[in-house]
């Protein structure tokens, strides 16, 4: 059910997405190690690219490149290599002036916009925010504040938004319509002794994949809240995960090697087969 998917070891894996014709070229991030990887898991080629600062994200851009957040850098990346900065992250009014941020968790809406959020690069609270970023490069706050802006996504209708502030140990829901999130209410609190919740993904019956930072797990909620599977991790760091595969059956997992220098499999990125379907990557 579970198996090594590539054998790079990141400091701080994160962010997987796929893209392609069989969604089987998947790419995900080293935060810590700044760099962005990827690996076609038909024909098995990899590659990667280095980034200049810690990057939160990078989510496929239309014609093949990328967009992704390098320390508080929005970078526009061609598929010639070329980059283009179009926006900087900034610090809430909450904490001391000159508090460093950075981007983190990203992902496309159902309409196409990039919904981006941040956080302090030594874990202030109330540092981040979470950001739209429209396809003409056009941004607006959507939440402030926030601490560890992290796992996002829609529901298969996208009508309906799901996020987490790690630090909350919360996973919160809003409405969604038109490119604004409104109404936002709690959906699961989580116990501590999970971990601390990180990235998320949902599948096509809406159900919730959460990856538990230090809690060795990925846990599948109902779109009611429930505990529907658990699936087991050989690593203390789960951080996120997403569909790929042609049949969008194959859950991509990201791990990270921090706090975690003694296992031989942490920071390599894993594979499960969870007997549902998820959703594409939506490209921006």
């Amino acid at each position: 059910m579970l198996e090594v998917f590539d054998e790079r070891r990141c400091e701080l894996g994160e962010g997987p997405t796929s893209r392609g014709n069989s969604n089987s070229l998947v790419s995900w991030v080293d935060i810590l190690g700044k760099r962005v990887l990827w690996r076609d898991s038909i024909t098995h080629e990899t590659g990667e690219f280095s980034t200049t600062s810690d990057v939160g994200f990078a989510v496929p851009k239309s014609g093949n490149g990328y967009v992704f957040g390098s320390g508080k850098s929005l970078i526009s990346r061609g598929s010639d290599g070329t980059e283009q900065e179009i926006f900087q992250c900034e610090q809430t009014s909450d904490v001391p002036l000159g508090t460093a941020v950075r981007w983190n968790d990203a992902k496309v809406s159902p309409s196409g916009d990039l919904f981006a959020g941040s956080m302090s690069n030594e874990g202030t609270l109330n540092a981040g925010k979470l950001y739209k970023i429209s396809k003409s490069f056009e941004a607006k706050e959507l939440l402030s504040p926030v601490s560890i802006s992290n796992g996002l996504d829609w529901s298969a209708s996208g009508d309906l938004f799901f996020y987490i502030d790690t630090l909350t140990y919360r996973l919160d829901v809003f409405d969604h319509a038109n490119g604004s999130i409104s109404n936002r209410r709690p959906l699961i609190n989580f116990d501590p002794d999970l971990g601390m919740p990180d990235g998320m993904c949902m599948d096509s019956e809406d159900g919730i994949w959460v990856a538990f930072f230090g809690g060795s797990k990925i846990i599948r909620y109902s779109s009611h809240g429930e505990t529907s599977m658990v699936i087991p991790m050989p690593v203390k760091n789960a951080t996120s995960c997403a569909f790929a595969g042609q049949n969008l059956d194959q859950l991509i997992i990201t791990t990270a090697k921090i706090t975690d220098e003694d296992s031989k499999v942490s920071g390599m990125t894993f594979v499960a087969t969870p007997g549902v379907k998820g959703k594409a990557t939506i490209e921006f």
